[in-house]
């Protein structure tokens, strides 16, 4: 299953995705298309979301049974949490726990003597 959300986009772009996938309902588009033709529509995305956001996700083998791409976030990243792809917003929260993260890295390195994250 590939599922494609179009926000703040080109009417134009939500139809030529139609040829692909089913809309069903306010900018989501789902089906089941090989992983050429996903590519693809994500490249067509990408050239005519106009400051848009897109995001497209697809069934894939893993832990969460799903990978994902986004483009557009303004206030959002992606993110990877220990293998679970999510979209992070940046909030006060997020700022805070970013903060904390950078800290506990800093220190870390630090203890060790050592800039990176590798085994020595």
């Amino acid at each position: 299953m590939d599922v494609m959300i179009l926000e703040s986009v080109p009417t134009v772009l939500r139809g030529e995705l139609s040829r692909w996938l089913t809309p069903v309902g306010g900018g989501v588009h789902v089906g089941r298309v090989s992983a050429l033709v996903r590519d693809q529509l994500w490249s067509l995305a990408l050239s005519k979301a106009s400051g848009g956001r897109v995001i497209q996700i697809w069934r894939c083998p893993g832990e969460p049974g799903y990978a994902l791409r986004v483009h557009g976030l303004q206030d959002a990243e992606l993110v990877d949490l220990e293998g679970l792809p999510m979209i992070a917003i940046k909030d006060a929260a997020w700022r805070e726990a970013m903060t904390r993260f950078t800290d506990r890295q800093s220190s870390s390195r630090l203890e060790t003597g050592s800039g990176d994250l590798g085994p020595s």
